[in-house]
């Protein structure tokens, strides 16, 4: 009877072993070397145990590059609970096979071994007589470690700190993604004794970092480590929005500068660690090869920002000589009856708290620009993301509008206002105005249905929340031009607005070009004349003001020197943002 034979080998053949073994006929001719050793190696690489240890180390080297963390340190321990929970159903024929499975000696021995190797638990431990010898210090709570580095020109990736009980110095953190984190050797609280043979006990954590920074190649160090050697970093999949410039070389309350992570306003960040309340760490998003740096906390920047704010009122109090009073915002509120006045206010400083004196010194964290947590939105086809300009008045935004709309008037649409005056004869009504009675609009506004309002001449005039969400829903792109304070109410996850903010061009291309287009300015009444050097620098004057305190929340910016040129590219920009995605505040999203 013929015997068929599969094709298929059960020997397993490790393919860097087969480029070995087929390497070594060059090293017997070009190099001389003797063929009883060639004859060894070519027997070693082949043996079955030598190719399962290369395809082991394969494996762990993958899953050391994937940065895949163990569930859990303690499996011996979890084995030995469950093995006692089951031991009294041992009847159950599948209990009796798994403790039959958990009371063999290789088993045990497996589980053992993915505890060392989960704790890290390996290399090289001096013995407490060598501790002795040098004079350390061994009360049982950690153990002296000879660990060595490769340190190429990329900084080290780790802080150091001064410990005032032990006198030395230790790990402050760990820079996860770094050299320290991929070694996987040091650790948060690792006191380091030796560094390439010479004690620093002596030194100052600054004398370490610059000797470190002159070393390259390998490194050997001497480190005492406890149990927080357990401890893991975890990379958090948090992205922020940077609402202000950093450099930390300019910071005097960076532990660490050469640590530091430079960004600039408008930057989105990868916050890879938030385990320090004050220092995060974080990358750039988007850069593959970027490192990880310090950056300041959340909190930390607004105690800053607010010790800032708080010694400019005092300088500016000494330099006037006087008490400062801001411009109220109430100014525009229409003239409601007493009882029912609106308050156009930013934010209510009477919820903030504290004693009424202190109240008045006092911010609100909302004004305070730090970060803002976003996520990547999609656009939806058929469904716009409305178009906010801002600048200071006489910029030219109206007339960026009526372009938009000249040139695409089935895709761009404004916002029909409201108004309380009477309708004119050539008025036609929800085409120029929503004409409505003064005590209906005065309902909205205290209902806090109009994103903006104010009064002329008599009357009231108002935008309002469903005259946008109207413009959004008939799949035309809305227009908006609104004041800059209406600018947070405007950010919210209904209308995801996109805010561009007109910026006029300097002084002399802003008069030339005005005067050349013959721009006129509107006075109270109706009255128009035209624009003055006095206009022109109360332009730049109010742009300078909102660019200070809204800047953080612009996604774009155009310099308006040229109308033509300035509709071309607020074309682009919004054809780009119909089609591409963008960060935005992650409550819009959520």
């Amino acid at each position: 009877m013929p015997v068929t034979l599969s094709l298929k080998t059960q020997q397993y053949i490790d393919p860097d072993a087969h480029k070995i073994v087929g390497g070594l006929p060059t090293l017997h001719s070009e190099y001389e070397v003797p063929g009883e050793h060639i004859a060894f190696l070519r027997k070693f690489f082949r043996a079955n145990d030598t190719q399962t240890l290369m395809k082991l180390f394969r494996k762990l080297y993958m899953v050391e590059c994937r940065r895949v963390s163990p569930l859990t340190r303690a499996v011996v321990g979890i084995a030995a609970t469950v093995y006692g929970n089951i031991r009294s159903a041992g009847h159950n024929p599948l209990v009796r096979e798994l403790l039959q499975i958990l009371s063999k000696p290789n088993i045990q021995a497996l589980l053992y071994c993915h505890d060392m190797i989960a704790s890290r638990n390996f290399g090289p431990t001096l013995g407490p007589e060598f501790n002795e010898e040098n004079g350390i210090p061994n009360d049982g709570s950690g153990h002296v470690t000879m660990i060595q580095l490769i340190k190429s020109s990329e900084p080290l990736g780790a802080t150091l700190q001064y410990n005032d009980e032990s006198g030395s110095l230790q790990i402050a953190r760990v820079m996860l993604g770094g050299a320290a984190d991929r070694s996987g050797l040091l650790h948060v609280g690792d006191e380091i004794l030796e560094v390439a043979g010479m004690s620093i006990r002596d030194k100052t954590p600054d004398e370490v970092v610059n000797m470190l920074g002159k070393m390259s190649g390998t490194i050997s160090m001497k480190i005492n480590s406890g149990t927080h050697r357990l401890i893991t970093l975890r990379e958090s999949k948090m992205r922020v929005r940077a609402f202000f410039d950093y450099n930390p070389l300019y910071d005097i309350l960076n532990p660490c500068p050469e640590a530091g992570l430079a960004f600039c306003r408008g930057d989105v960040l990868h916050i890879v660690s938030q385990d320090d309340p004050w220092w995060w760490q974080a990358k750039k998003e988007g850069e593959r090869t970027g490192r990880t740096g310090l950056i300041p906390a959340r909190q930390l920047q607004e105690r800053n920002e607010i010790i800032r704010r708080y010694h400019s009122d005092d300088d500016l109090r000494y330099c006037s000589g006087r008490s400062s009073r801001g411009t109220s915002p109430c100014r525009i509120s229409p003239k409601v009856p007493r009882a029912r006045r609106v308050k156009k206010t930013m934010y209510q400083a009477q919820h903030s708290g504290g004693t009424p004196v202190l109240r008045r010194r006092e911010y609100d964290l909302e004004d305070i620009p730090t970060y803002e947590e976003v996520e990547m939105f999609q656009p939806k086809t058929g469904v716009f993301r409305p178009v906010v300009l801002i600048g200071p008045p006489g910029v030219g935004r109206n007339e960026l509008k009526r372009r938009l709309i000249s040139y695409e008037p089935d895709i761009f649409r404004e916002v029909v206002p409201y108004t309380s005056r009477r309708r004119k004869p050539h008025e036609e009504d929800s085409r120029e105005y929503y004409f409505v009675p003064r005590e209906e609009m005065e309902r909205g506004i205290i209902n806090h249905r109009f994103v903006e309002f104010g009064e002329f001449k008599g009357n009231l005039y108002g935008t309002s929340y469903a005259s946008i969400r109207s413009v959004i829903a008939s799949g035309n792109v809305c227009l908006l031009s609104p004041h800059s304070q209406a600018l947070k109410l405007l950010r919210s996850p209904e209308i995801k607005p996109f805010v561009i903010y007109v910026k006029p061009p300097p002084l002399e291309v802003l008069r030339m070009t005005r005067r050349q287009n013959k721009a006129m300015k509107t006075m109270e009444g109706g009255v128009t004349r035209l624009m003055t050097d006095e206009d022109f620098t109360d332009m730049l004057s109010i742009g300078a003001k909102i660019e200070d305190k809204y800047a953080h929340l612009f996604d774009a910016v155009i310099i308006n020197d040229d109308i033509v040129k300035a509709s071309k590219q607020l074309m682009v920009i919004i054809n780009e943002l119909q089609s591409r995605p963008q960060w935005v505040p992650l409550h819009w999203l959520r």
